[in-house]
């Protein structure tokens, strides 16, 4: 994992199979992990705790340090010591390596290369195509072309690929001609943690001072990269203009002073907006006390690919969401199976014609509201139906 252990994005998607493989008494395999670790999020006593848990049911961990920065070298500092971590499981019979994601998967990649073993390719996106839709590198850039390079053959050498949307399995099998075997799954929620509770509605909305008269959009998220900036803002100011009785509700890992900047330049009064944070453990809770909720993914050619996971736990939580065309297959089972409303862009002119589908579902009976989002959400990203093909890809992995 190219990734902290207890970073949110491991711990709500791969994570939850690995902890299904550690709780089976029958487990099959024998785990490894390697991560890169941050040193600026040392583990928790209550973190520490659970390590001590997962090893004891037989998980073994390696633990290295992520070099930040987008430079080259930094990079290749976490290659190299990634390689040795690697070829010290090949010397004990490790066969079999599983990423998270396009940037492990590369490193991935070349470790399986020099050390003969089979891949894994869990989660394959093409970042490299993301960063240019959202002009964070150069189509010319070095970053890009050996980044998409190392992807594409990533893609061909691997065993096993999983991905989220029907447009990367055409992609692989029509026009790169891999000769993986390709499971789909788009990125898992968890339905347990991510279920509406109207007592955790209540005393969030109390703590944060919100009556319950108001509608209350929510948006749990970062700005900038590969979201929105000021755009989001600008898309909460246009609805609140139409609709007064709307509330905003961002709860980020950015500070209170960074958000504000970016509404102040859409001029929102920041009394109809609210700035919250909260770590993983108490995220569910705020997902309780909204009505409908946002994905800020700008539209782009390599969009279709993406699965985004606020998509599963928004509907595991019962909540519709607004979301851009063209975005996975979320998209469109926000237009065709009622959970959600879709615009081209996050301009004028796209959000003031969608209030009006917006209201209908905010005006909907709660209950009924929660409860058709949520069936959906467990067939489209619940574990249950998810870790059926998790599984069937790591029995084709090593079969």
């Amino acid at each position: 994992l190219y990734n902290r252990l207890f970073d949110a994005l491991i711990q709500s998607n791969f994570w939850l199979y690995i902890n299904d493989f550690l709780n089976d008494p029958a487990n099959p395999y024998q785990l490894h992990l390697i991560t890169y670790e941050d040193k600026k999020f040392p583990l928790t006593d209550a973190q520490q705790q659970l390590v001590e848990e997962w090893k004891s049911k037989g998980l073994q961990w390696k633990q290295l340090t992520w070099h930040p920065g987008q430079g080259m070298l930094n990079k290749a500092k976490d290659i190299i010591a990634g390689f040795f971590a690697v070829m010290g499981l090949r010397f004990k019979g490790y066969r079999h390596i599983v990423t998270l994601a396009s940037v492990a998967g590369t490193f991935g990649y070349l470790y399986s290369v020099f050390l003969r073993t089979k891949l894994f390719l869990y989660q394959f996106e093409p970042h490299s195509e993301y960063a240019i839709d959202n002009k964070m590198w150069p189509a010319n850039s070095k970053q890009y072309k050996i980044s998409h390079y190392l992807e594409r053959k990533s893609a061909n050498f691997a065993k096993v690929i999983a991905s989220g949307t029907r447009f990367m399995e055409e992609r692989l099998k029509q026009e790169w001609k891999v000769k993986a075997q390709f499971v789909k799954i788009p990125t898992v929620a968890n339905h347990i943690k991510f279920t509406y509770s109207a007592a955790d509605r209540t005393e969030t909305r109390r703590i944060l001072g919100i009556p319950e008269d108001k509608w209350l959009l929510f948006y749990p998220g970062k700005f900038g990269d590969l979201y929105y900036r000021e755009e989001t803002a600008f898309m909460y100011r246009w609805l609140q203009e139409m609709e007064p009785r709307l509330h905003f509700l961002i709860v980020t890992p950015h500070t209170d002073e960074e958000v504000k900047a970016l509404f102040d330049i859409a001029k929102v009064n920041p009394v109809n907006y609210t700035i919250a944070h909260s770590g993983y453990e108490d995220i569910h809770r705020y997902y309780s006390a909204a009505d409908f909720a946002v994905i800020a993914v700008p539209p782009g050619p390599s969009k279709k690919f993406i699965s985004n996971i606020k998509v599963g736990e928004y509907l595991c939580a019962g909540l519709p969401f607004l979301i851009t065309r063209g975005i996975s297959e979320d998209y469109w089972y926000a237009e065709n199976k009622g959970v959600g409303v879709v615009v081209d862009d996050f301009k004028e002119v796209y959000v003031k014609k969608a209030w009006p589908e917006m209201k209908h579902y905010l005006e909907m009976d709660p209950e009924v509201r929660r409860k058709h989002c949520r069936e959906v959400g467990l067939d489209y990203r619940g574990f249950d139906k998810l870790n059926k093909q998790f599984r069937l890809a790591m029995s084709l992995l090593v079969g």
